[in-house]
């Protein structure tokens, strides 16, 4: 049965003529990933000349759109977009029930569709198509066991049903999903060691480093993915991304830099503004103002999105305020009260600044920022600046600087019990406020006795972590909270 099974699958361009992944779609495919649409959209324009009823050409023109979606975030062409979903999955589900490709090019479909309505806050029809993506791609999994694609998505979806919150646990239950953070991440690397799936590393590489960045807090499994992608970066945005967030999480500011100053050429692809915004945060963290004034008014003038559009007003308005340029300073706080959108963490917490005119003392944002870029000595050459922390009259400074002092005494690793105190001084001082030092101070004591092999006291903190609400940057603190109790309990 397994031979039968393998013949088929090395036979189904020609056996199953509804789903033909053949030369020209693995060309088309290729050129999508590298965000080449034009001459990707050329190609699946003659293979329907062609070659009419197959459907691998629909799969391909959703991947177009969602990437399109993901990337531009432009909400005209997502409510356009939304029109050709269910004609796909009706072309789909004409194909042949008999090829691998049938159910999970409708997964495929509902999996890309749900990603990009997270984008724009329609979480329950993407909850329903997660859901379905799920039970299409465990059916075609018990068909189709030899069908390495199935894990691509499987590998996905079991790790972020790892990552969801215990309250709503139970409605995955009822839904019959499951998987951990783990399980998925190894179903995805399992891909990445097989030379069958070679044409699909580039996207597996992204999704494995969106992944391990947002679910773990891996340094090993963060270089490891820098090494599987090399120099890959230069030919694909999707890998620059990958490589410029994986180098930013281990502080190497200056290979971040050179990553983002060496991307591919613009020509012939679908813009990647936000790499601008990383790259005017990459010269923040070194202090290089005008370079970093240069990237940020690079991408307000040329990003037609939603996202970072509040956050990148916010950096110029540090950038003034170190400057001593008030005038602007309130310029741009008034930029980011007037524009963009409150989707994420960034942008809610440049609003909250803004809306309440608040900046850090001039040495602690020079230490967070150096921190930031992985310049730890001058991070804390400028806290040591600060002769007594007891003389700020605002309390959040006063946390702020207990915070960043055991942050900057960690990268430097100083003694493990000076760096718990400043944290433990961070976390009592600020627990009642809704700065995001106290809950992460808690949740990263609860890293060092993880590693520490002191679960019993990383469970503690990480749920002292998870007390604590309505702060900035909870989401994402609080998932990583999560994520470490279930890692301890594993």
């Amino acid at each position: 049965m397994r031979i039968l099974t393998l013949l088929f699958l090395f036979l189904s361009t020609t056996v199953f003529a509804s789903f033909q992944m053949n030369e020209r779609m693995q060309q088309s495919y290729s050129h999508i990933i590298n965000l080449e649409f034009e001459v990707a959209n050329q190609l699946l324009s003659l293979e329907l000349n062609e070659n009419s009823e197959n459907r691998i050409v629909v799969l391909q023109q959703n991947y177009i759109d969602f990437l399109t979606i993901l990337i531009g975030e432009d909400e005209v062409f997502f409510e356009n977009a939304k029109d050709e979903k269910s004609d796909r999955i009706d072309f789909l589900q004409e194909g042949d029930e008999n090829s691998p490709y049938y159910l999970y090019a409708q997964a495929e479909v509902h999996l890309q569709w749900a990603f990009a309505r997270l984008k724009f806050e329609e979480y329950l029809t993407a909850a329903y198509e997660i859901q379905k993506a799920y039970s299409l791609l465990e059916e075609n999994q018990e068909l189709f066991p030899e069908f390495k694609l199935n894990k691509k998505g499987l590998g996905l979806l079991h790790t972020l049903v790892g990552a969801i919150p215990e309250k709503y646990q139970w409605v995955i239950s009822l839904v019959g999903m499951e998987g951990t953070v783990q399980q998925g991440l190894s179903e995805l690397k399992s891909l990445l060691a097989n030379k069958e799936m070679e044409m699909y590393h580039q996207e597996i590489l992204f999704l494995t480093s969106f992944l391990q960045l947002n679910m773990t807090n891996n340094e090993v499994a963060y270089e490891q993915l820098l090494t599987k992608i090399g120099e890959g970066y230069a030919d694909n945005y999707l890998l620059n991304f990958a490589t410029a967030r994986l180098a930013h999480s281990l502080g190497k500011n200056e290979l971040c830099i050179k990553v983002l100053e060496n991307r591919p050429e613009i020509k012939g692809k679908y813009p990647f503004h936000y790499l601008d915004y990383l790259l005017g945060m990459s010269y923040l963290y070194k202090l290089e103002f005008k370079k970093s004034e240069l990237y940020f008014n690079q991408f307000l003038a040329n990003f037609k999105g939603n996202n970072y559009i509040k956050s990148a007003y916010h950096k110029l308005a540090w950038i003034a305020f170190l400057n001593n340029d008030i005038n602007s300073k309130q310029s741009y706080f008034k930029s980011v009260r007037d524009s963009g959108y409150l989707y994420i963490d960034e942008d809610r917490k440049a609003n909250n600044d803004a809306r309440k005119g608040v900046v850090s003392h001039p040495y602690l944002l020079k230490a967070r920022l150096f921190y930031d870029g992985g310049y730890y000595t001058k991070a804390k050459n400028e806290l040591d600046s600060i002769s007594d922390p007891k003389l700020f009259s605002d309390t959040n400074n006063s946390v702020e600087y207990w915070y960043r002092k055991a942050r900057v005494n960690q990268a430097l690793k100083g003694d493990k019990q000076q760096i718990i105190d400043s944290y433990l001084k961070a976390f009592e001082k600020g627990a009642s406020m809704s700065t995001y030092f106290a809950p992460m101070s808690a949740l990263q004591i609860g890293l060092i006795y993880e590693k520490n092999k002191d679960f019993k006291s990383a469970v503690i903190y990480f749920e002292k972590c998870l007390s604590i609400s309505d702060f900035d940057y909870q989401r994402g603190i609080h998932q990583k909270a999560k994520a470490g109790i279930e890692r301890v309990a594993n």
